[in-house]
Order: C-alpha cells, then structure tokens, then sequence
C-alpha cells in the first residue's frame, strides 16, 4: 500500500524538479541569452566565439606618419599564417615547408591541437616570402604584411600610448558607445599625440580573417577562410606628423650619450614652428605609460635661470633704456642683490658684455630700473616674445572644439605674487629667471624660433593634416601666429647679435663648446636653483638656434638634475648640431 504513495510522491518531485530545469533552460534561451549570470555574459556572443577561428590583421587603429610620409609607431612584418586545419592537407603542407624554412613534419607537429592560426615570422620570411605563399593560392595559408604597434622607446613622449580605458572612453565617446560604433574594450589614447588626435585615431573595427569550425575543431564549411574589415572606405586615417625620424634618433641617442636622465631636448623648424624631434627622461614603464614623474618635461614649466635674460634684454633694448648711455657698465664682481661679492669676479662689464657673461647684476639692476615706471614690463616683452601664451597649436575642427595639439602643455608663469612686484630682491631674482619664473622647454625653444625668425610669433605644431584612406584631406591644421603685439624689427636684430655673442665672444658663456662647430650657434645658456625645499641638484640650460646666419633649426636641451659644475646639455647641444649637419650633408642633391 505504501510503496504506490512513495512512488507517486517521487514522481512528483521528480517531476517539479524537472520543469524547474526547463523552464531555467527556457529563460535563458530565451530571455538571459544576451546578459547571462551576474557577469552580463552574452551567450550568443560566446556561442558564436567557440565557432570562430581568427587572426587580427590590424587593429582599426588610425595609422601615423612622419613629415615625409612614411609610418610611424608602426612595425610592418613579413608573416605566413597557417590555419590549423592544414595539418590535414599533406600536399599543402609540402609546398609551404620550403617558403617558411619549417619541414613538413615540424609543420604538421605545430599545427596538431591548435585553435588559433599559426603565425610565422623570423629573419627567412620576407616580402618575397609573403607573395610566394599567396601566388600558391591555397586556402587557409596566407602570406601577410602583419601592422603591429609596438610600444618602444623610440619618440614615446611625442607618440604616447594607447589602453583599454573603459572609464576614459565612456566619458570620452558616450554617444558612439550607446550607438554601437565603438566598443568599451576599443582602445584609446592616453598620452602624447595618440590622446591629441584620438577622436580622428579611434578604431571603427579590426580587419581579420576568420573560419567556422565545429565541435570537434574541423573546418564547419570546408577549407573557407574570409577576409572581414570595417565597411567605411575611408577609414582607419592617416595622421601625417611633422616629426622627423633621422634627427629624432640623433636627439635621444646625445641625451641617452650624455646621460640626461631627467629632462630631455626639443627641435623645432624655424620656419613653421614644427615639431621634428622631442626626447623626454625618464621614460615610463610600458607596463604604465601614466608613471608619476615620467610625463613629458618638454611640455612641464622648470626654473630657465639666465635664459630668461632674453626677456628682460629685450625690454631693454625695445624701451630704450641703454641709449643714454650706451658705454654704461655694471659691476659684474656685485652679486644679484647688488650688496655682496658674486662667486664669478667678472668685473666691469658693459650690456653687452654682461649678455655673453651672463651676469646676474647687469640684468637685475636693469629690471628693478625698469619696473620703477612699468610695473608689467616683463609681462609684455614675454608676451611679445611667445613666451607666456601657449606654445601649442590650437584651434576648432570639425566640431572638436578648442583641439591641441600639445593637451599636456603647461602654462608658463612669472610672477606668483603681484606683490613682488614691489620688492627689488625679488625683481632682481625675476630678472634672471629665479624666484617664481617657469617655462617649458617647448615654450623656451618657440621663442627662439620667434627671434630667429624675424619676430613672428608661430604655434607649434604636432600635425600637418590628417588623411583618409583613400589619401585625401580630412583636416588640415594651417600654420597659425600667436595672437599679440611683436617686438620691433631693431630690437629682434639685436637680440640676434647677443645670442651669437655667447658662442662668438672668447668670454662667451658657448665659446668653449659651440665655436668649433660647422654651423654657427645662437644662443644662450641658463642654470637655476630648483628653489624648493628636499631638492638638490640645478636646472641646467641650452636654448639656441642654427645656422646663427640662416636658421633652420631651433633646439633646447635641459637637464633638471645636473650638479652645479656639470656641462652635459651644452655637450648634447654640440654632439646634436654636429649630427645634424652630418646627416644634411649626407643627403642627395
């Protein structure tokens, strides 16, 4: 009697337990099959993944190219790819051993057990390998020219890096992410130029080659490998740089010589005020390019010291403050404050003299003259000079409004206080770039393409243009001034015959290292005392131009932990003219 009960009972529960199974199943077929589990796990997308072999051909990325038009941050290699269904194909295998230097058994034993495709890259495949194992036609072997950004040293300041930042990217792309153009694990600029122009940079879509397989691992449609990329024609772009990889490699090689190992060297064209080389130590680990203190010392402000004598000089000049007494001298054996003996007993010297010498005395007796009738003086002339605004081209694009091509530049400053304005010891410590004066090495080396260039103000640029794929304009980024009134004509060509006086006066501060060289240099020199408390070591300073005759270049080299005798940047100013003339002479006519 009792065993029907039990029986009828099991059944019951049996059968509860089984509709609680189905009607699981059901649901997540039905209802959780895009958004599985806490996790969100989208089971048609995994569904379709274990189906799918592929290999990535390129990331979608935006493409970089240098002034000349050749790629940058951008590694080209010849590679055979082997999908693993050809350890069936014996004859396949045969023909393919000889091209990519494997013997067949070897071939066969790398692809056994294999998911993914085979890639093969080593010295003996080359671009004749590539098109020798395409001319065989055989499905599922592939000869490809692989685009791999490789995150090297090489310019890394200037290019930066590219993350997966699903925060950055949220609050970057909002709008393409709820539209489904991009996805949260698309990659995104997080530094230099690759955050710069990221919005032209950001990838629609990879190009791969994938196959369907079933369970077993077997191809689900034969031998049918396809080829799948983004449907836009006109993408990924091209940005066309203005850096110029030869004398990038001559500026990290003298700072790497020398062993400037915090700060680093910017060249600009004089004519366009372009970028061709930056260099920044210490460099940021690859593992976090956002590294506390490796961000670029080129676009961070540093105490110039005497380099900023170029300002207070110019005001001299520009307001006529010397010619009522042009053979006027100032007591160079005077320290800053003009009340005790300065280390360096110059003695007598004239305006002149004083600029080639750097005298402290000269240029703070100067400015405290000065500023009795024009308490802003040293803001205008560095103004006047490009000193103060920002170095970097800015402008509106599209509806990027307000892009940079330089978003990590900081703003130089002058004064902290306008209080100081009032006291003469810290007039006379402005005066020769200490105190509360900082400016960027990029900043430094725009102002001496202003005065090498005659006076007109230029913002540097990162860019020529950015291109679509099929080569033409997407956006052009024209060469634009700084906004602002300019020195005179007069007051320019005198500052031009101060700065070649350091290298060409026998007591100038760049004869010593500078006059041998086979183009002439203009320039000057600065050492500041970094000012803040636990710091030791000086602000070591080369800003100048060359030829001084016919400029083509303007560069300055810093070194932010030099000892107070140390000469590395001069030498590293030297070493980089010296090959940069090399290089020119080396080029066909």
């Amino acid at each position: 009697m009792n065993n029907p009960k039990r029986l009828y009972y099991v059944l019951i529960v049996f059968s509860i337990v089984l509709a609680v199974l189905i009607g699981r199943l059901a649901h997540i077929q039905l209802v959780d099959t895009r958004s599985f589990s806490k996790h969100q796990v989208n089971l048609i997308e995994e569904s379709v993944k274990q189906r799918i072999h592929s290999i990535a051909l390129d990331d979608g990325r935006g493409k970089m190219q240098d002034r000349y038009g050749e790629l940058l941050a951008e590694v080209h290699e010849p590679s055979v790819i082997l999908f693993p269904f050809l350890k069936e194909d014996e004859e396949a295998l045969k023909k393919l051993s000889p091209l990519v230097s494997r013997s067949t058994f070897e071939l066969k034993n790398k692809l056994e057990g294999r998911k993914d495709p085979l890639v093969i890259k080593n010295e003996d495949i080359t671009r004749e390998t590539v098109e020798q194992v395409n001319d065989l036609m055989i499905q599922g072997a592939f000869g490809q020219m692989l685009s791999i950004n490789e995150e090297n040293t090489f310019a890394s300041h200037f290019i930066g890096s590219v993350r997966e930042n699903p925060g950055m990217l949220r609050e970057k792309y909002p709008e393409r992410i709820d539209k489904g153009l991009i996805s949260i694990s698309t990659k995104t600029g997080v530094n230099g130029i690759q955050a710069a122009f990221d919005p032209f940079l950001i990838s629609e879509g990879e190009s791969k080659l994938i196959y369907h397989v079933e369970q077993s691992g077997r191809p689900l449609f034969g031998f049918d490998v396809k080829y799948t990329a983004p449907s836009n024609p006109f993408y990924p772009v091209t940005l066309r740089t203005t850096l110029d990889p030869k004398a990038q490699r001559i500026v990290e090689d003298a700072i790497d010589q020398f062993k400037i190992t915090k700060g680093g060297a910017v060249l600009l064209d004089v004519d366009s005020s372009d970028v061709l080389a930056m260099a920044s130590r210490p460099l940021p680990p690859h593992s976090n390019p956002l590294a506390e203190g490796t961000a670029n010392k080129m676009l961070e402000t540093h105490f110039p010291g005497s380099v900023f004598k170029i300002v207070t000089a110019a005001a001299a000049i520009e307001e006529d403050h010397l010619s009522t007494d042009p053979d006027r001298v100032f007591d160079c054996s005077k320290n800053t404050y003009n009340e005790g003996q300065e280390q360096r007993d110059l003695g007598n010297l004239t305006f002149k003299e004083s600029f080639y010498q750097s005298c402290n005395n000269t240029f703070a007796t100067l400015l405290n003259e000065m500023m009795e009738n024009d308490k802003d003086i040293t803001d205008e002339y560095a103004a006047k000079l490009g000193l103060t605004a920002f170095s970097g081209w800015t402008g509106d694009v599209f509806h990027f409004e307000g892009l940079k091509h330089y978003p990590g530049e900081q703003s130089s400053m002058i004064w902290n206080d306008g209080q100081d304005k009032h006291v003469s010891r810290a007039i006379a410590q402005t005066a020769i770039g200490q105190l509360n004066v900082r400016v960027s090495p990029l900043s430094v080396a725009n102002m001496m393409t202003t005065i090498a260039r005659g006076g007109t103000k230029k913002q540097v640029r990162a860019a020529h243009s950015v291109l679509y794929k099929n080569g033409t304009t997407l956006a052009d980024f024209k060469e634009k001034e700084i906004p602002g009134d300019s020195l005179s004509r007069y007051t320019i060509k005198e500052l031009q015959k101060l700065l070649k006086g350091v290298v060409v006066d026998p007591n100038g501060t760049g004869h010593g290292t500078f006059s041998q060289l086979p183009w002439a240099v203009a320039g000057k020199s600065g050492t500041a005392e970094k000012g803040e408390k636990g710091q030791k070591g000086y602000n070591k300073w080369f800003a100048g131009y060359f030829p001084a005759d016919d400029p083509k270049y303007a560069l300055v080299v810093v070194d932010l932990d030099a000892a107070e005798t140390e000469t590395a940047t001069n030498k590293t100013f030297a070493q980089i003219v010296q090959q940069l003339y090399e290089a020119q002479q080396q080029q066909p006519d």
